[in-house]
């Protein structure tokens, strides 16, 4: 919705610290910029996921050092490294792939209650390494089930509303 990628970026400085910054800007061009911002971006939401907490965290207690710069399409990377205020977060690993050329995804596993994290060697040795599966929206509903019976005139009525809520006048409530 902004009107250059600058601008985008102007605005969601907060978001990230001057390290991030500075690898998303090293980058050699716009559109490499921006695919950087989103990896950092699906790795930092990842996170928040993973520890149950909204958008109200403050993004700038977490830094990721994304390793290696450039992912490969389908193969699975836990290089990535996160500080949170500042320290090295090690219970924490980051899975991350490419699904094309246009989509990152992040997954945070942290160490739970009696959980022994695999030591990252040991992980990258696995005979069948994790892989991501990208599912359209009529894979994910197939077995879904109807919750009520179908009511055409919710969809009329739906249809039939405007595109964005008018300010009403206090005197009409």
């Amino acid at each position: 919705g902004s009107s250059s990628i600058p601008n985008f970026f102007h605005i969601m400085k907060r978001q990230f610290t001057e390290t991030e910054w500075g690898v998303i800007k090293s980058m050699s061009n716009e559109w490499m910029q921006l695919d950087m911002f989103h990896r950092h971006w699906a790795l930092k939401e990842s996170f928040l996921k993973a520890i149950g907490v909204g958008i109200g965290f403050n993004l700038q207690r977490i830094e990721f050092s994304v390793s290696p710069l450039q992912l490969e399409i389908g193969k699975v990377y836990k290089e990535t490294k996160m500080l949170l205020d500042g320290d090295e977060e090690e219970e924490w690993t980051f899975e991350e792939t490419r699904l094309d050329d246009h989509h990152h995804v992040a997954v945070a596993l942290g160490k739970q209650k009696g959980f022994v994290q695999k030591h990252s060697d040991v992980c990258s040795m696995e005979p069948n390494p994790p892989q991501f599966t990208l599912l359209t929206f009529e894979d994910l509903v197939a077995s879904g089930i109807p919750v009520a019976l179908e009511d055409s005139a919710y969809w009329d009525n739906f249809c039939s509303k405007q595109e964005s809520p008018v300010k009403q006048n206090s005197l009409s409530r």
